[in-house]
Parts: structure tokens; sequence; C-alpha cells
């Protein structure tokens, strides 16, 4: 009964951490959340020695998976390099110069929003801060055009939410690896689900962004000549195109070396190459996401030992049974506890919770000896944890947008987690009647993301001003797509 009531309280303390950081009753000037998690997590631990509970260190890392850990500083690693070298501007550059091409300006905006996601980065940050001057320059050419000041917030958070969702599929130390370990599945099982249902995600953001009528651009913005960047030397653009041949090889060779590995390889070509010192290395490194999910894995240690997933599962089992949400109602609402509790970092709410989802996952299994469940359950958990911090009020991805656009904080939160709510669910139907990846075939690898490109290039021309057919989208929406699977 006192581990009962233990669970109970651990878990009842989480929340309130949760809640009290979504709500800003605890600034994060002067406490930030990886901070509260530890302070959290030392909580639960003298609760469960005053309960009588033996704590043992080994035991708090029992819920840790290092080979994400591992993976996601490689990815960090070589990310700040390509960063540092000019990579990321340098594409960029590419964008601007495609748009003169046959895809013209609507189809190089297509591939400008689902740019995260062929290429995922271990944090969208990465992306989102590198393309923005590229989103505003193409969005102020757009809304100049068509006299619609509107067009400007569906380019930017088009990309915005393309960025924050892209992590969660990554193969760089991404969410998703945290999923797979953890989950028992083979190493990129979760990539093709959670891509496309992103294009699908992205094309719902932009669609009601131009929907919304509440959004008022800074006039600043739209006054201000968005002429682009300054020449990049020829290394920026070895390190660009290097990252993404190397990326291609790494999916198609399947090498025998771990990823970690060949990323570190990565990382020190691309400081050869583009003349990258250790202490710029260090510099370009984003810390915020791996602090975050130590932060979370400490948590989860913490819940682990007072028995919280236990009574998690009880509270959901007993919902499902006893109440007309069901199992069905049960998951989705367990599926969409990030949107309601945005994070600044998915990874926070995947490292804390994930074990108990797992256990709820294996759960639902038993109950409708149904097995395709639990991959659709843990896959639509992850890809709505990573997107979710494109809503998040602590800092989150959204932010970079509506500081360049310079409007009001949480104003555009309300059609990207539209778009969060409709694209989730479609990973999981992706992942239940599709398969995953050692499950594809030559239907799933290419008429269906080349369906789906199609009509996100229908979608988009419309939402551009264009005629519905506009070549130029169409194969923008398609090549997207298709880049996403070979990627």
């Amino acid at each position: 009964m006192s581990v009962n009531l233990l669970g109970a309280l651990s878990l009842g303390i989480f929340f309130i951490l949760m809640i009290a950081s979504v709500r800003l009753w605890i600034p994060q000037r002067l406490v930030t959340l990886q901070s509260m998690l530890l302070v959290g997590a030392l909580l639960l631990i003298a609760l469960a020695l005053a309960f009588g509970v033996p704590v043992r260190p080994p035991v708090l890392l029992t819920t840790t998976t290092l080979n994400p850990i591992t993976a996601t500083i490689a990815g960090f690693m070589l990310a700040g390099a390509v960063e540092k070298a000019g990579g990321f501007a340098a594409a960029g550059n590419l964008l601007v110069r495609l748009s003169r091409s046959f895809l013209g300006l609507s189809g190089t905006i297509i591939l400008l929003v689902n740019c995260p996601t062929i290429l995922a980065m271990p944090c969208g940050r990465i992306w989102a801060a590198a393309l923005i001057p590229t989103a505003l320059m193409f969005g102020f050419e757009l809304a100049r055009r068509h006299g619609d000041p509107a067009l400007l917030p569906i380019i930017v958070f088009g990309l915005i939410t393309n960025a924050a969702a892209s992590c969660g599929p990554s193969p760089l130390g991404g969410i998703g690896m945290m999923g797979e370990g953890m989950g028992g599945f083979l190493p990129g099982s979760f990539i093709k689900p959670q891509q496309l249902a992103i294009m699908g995600m992205t094309l719902v953001t932009m669609a009601a962004m131009g929907l919304w009528h509440g959004i008022e651009v800074e006039p600043s913005v739209l006054q201000t000549s968005h002429t682009h960047r300054e020449k990049l030397p020829a290394s920026a653009y070895f390190s660009f195109l290097f990252l993404s041949l190397g990326l291609v090889a790494v999916f198609l060779l399947k090498p025998a070396v771990p990823i970690q590995t060949v990323l570190v390889g990565m990382t020190l070509v691309v400081m050869i190459v583009g003349k990258v010192g250790v202490t710029d290395l260090l510099v370009g490194v984003n810390l915020h996401p791996l602090t975050a999910m130590i932060a979370g894995f400490v948590m989860a240690g913490a819940l682990l030992i007072t028995g919280a997933f236990d009574t998690l599962v009880f509270v959901l089992s007993w919902l499902a049974s006893h109440t007309p949400l069901g199992f069905v109602g049960v998951s989705i609402l367990l599926i969409y506890l990030p949107l309601i509790f945005p994070m600044p970092c998915g990874r926070v709410l995947v490292a804390a919770l994930l074990p108990g989802v797992i256990m709820f996952g294996q759960k639902v299994v038993e109950i409708t000896n149904y097995p395709k469940a639990f991959s659709g359950l843990l896959i639509s958990f992850i890809l709505c944890c990573a997107a979710s911090c494109a809503t998040s009020p602590l800092g989150g991805i959204g932010s970079i947008g509506e500081g360049n656009l310079g409007i009001k904080q949480g104003v555009a939160a309300k059609p990207v987690q539209l778009g969060i709510l409709v694209g989730v669910p479609l990973a999981a139907l992706i992942a239940v009647f599709l398969g995953l990846l050692e499950e594809s075939t030559v239907m799933d690898e290419v008429l269906v993301p080349g369906g789906l490109g199609l009509l996100f290039g229908v979608v988009m021309n419309l939402l551009l001003g264009d005629a519905f057919y506009k070549p130029g989208g169409l194969a923008g929406g398609i090549l997207s797509a298709l880049l996403m699977r070979l990627v």
C-alpha cells in the first residue's frame, strides 16, 4: 500500500512540475526546466527513502539507453561543424538559385519547408535558424507579388513545424531512436511513418495559417529588403553536399561500423575542409537538447524507483476499462499529452515517460490482441513530443518564427497545434497499415510518398496564389517526398 501511495505521490509531483513550467509559474530565468527536473528527481528519491524503498544508483540508469545519447552527441558535433563551415547557409543559397529554375518559387518553397525532414538533424533548431532568412526572403517576395502579408507567416511557420517535428525521424540521435531502442525495434524502423506524417502536418499547418486572420506581421518586417546572404566559400557548399551524400550513403550502404563512428569521421572531414577549429566546434554544438534529455532520463529513473510508471499504467487502464474513453480514447489522450504539456524540447517527456508509455502499449496489445497497436502508439507519442516544442511557451522553436516576424508570443500556436493534431494520427495509421521499415514494399517507398507529395504540391500551389496544376509546385512536392525516403 505504501508503494502505491508513493507511486501516486511521485506521479503527481511530476505532473505538477510540468503544469508549473507550462503555465510559467516557475520563471525560466530563475530556474531552468532542466534544473527543476533534477531537483524534482532528488525530491522523489528522498520520498522513496522516506517510504523505506531502497535506492540504488544503477536503478536510476536503467531507463537510460546509451546508443541514442552517444548518437545525439555525435550528431550535434557533425551539425555544429557543418554550421560553422557555412554548410547550412550554403543550403539557403542553393535554394535561392533553385527558385530560378523549372521549380520556380512555389516548388522551391515546398522544398524549403520540407528541408528539415529531408535532412533531419538531431534538433530542429539547427535548420530553423539556418533557413529562416531564406523563408523570410521568399515570403517577402510572395507577399509583395500578391499584396498579401499573410503569405509570410505561412512559409515561416510551415518551416518551423517541419523543423520541430524533424528530430523525431532523425538518424543522428533523434527522439525516434529512443523509442526504437527501448521498444525493441530495429534502428530506423520509425523513420518512414514519421516522415510522411510530418509532410501532412506541415501541409495542414500552412493551410490553417493561411486561414488564420489573427496574425499581424510587424510592419518593419515587410519594409525590410530581404536580400540574400553574402557569398560563401566553396568549402561551405562542400560541407552541405558532403553531409547530404554522407547520410544517403549511410542509409544505402548500411556500414557495419556504428553510426557514431561514421558521424565522428564525417565531422573530422568537415573540420579539415571547412577550417573549423575545436573551439568553433564546441561553440556550434547545441547543448540544450542534450541537457534536456539527460535531465529527463534522471527523472525517469526516479519515477521508476518510486513506482510511478506502475501507477500511471494502473490509472490509464482504469480509465480505459471504466469510462467511455476505452483503450482507444485513453491511447489518444496519452499520445497528445506532449501537446497538453509542450516542453521546449521533446526529449524531456520522451525520456521521462517513455517507459510508462511502453508499459501501457504492451497492456493495450494484451487487451486488444493487436500487436501493431504498440508501434502505432509509440510512434505517435514520439512524433507528438518532437513536434510539440513548436508550440511550447518555454522557448520552443515557434519562438524563433515569432521573433523574426515581430508577432506576439503564442499567437501562431493554434494553427501549429491543428497541424500536429492531424499529423500525429497519420503516423499511427501509416505504421499500422503500411508497416515499418522492414515491411516496406515498392508501393510504400515510391507510390505512397509520391501521391502525398503530389497532394502537397496541389494545395501549396493554391495557398501561394498559383493554379493548382502549376508544374513547379507539383514537382517540388513529389521531389520533397521522394527525397525524404531516399535520404
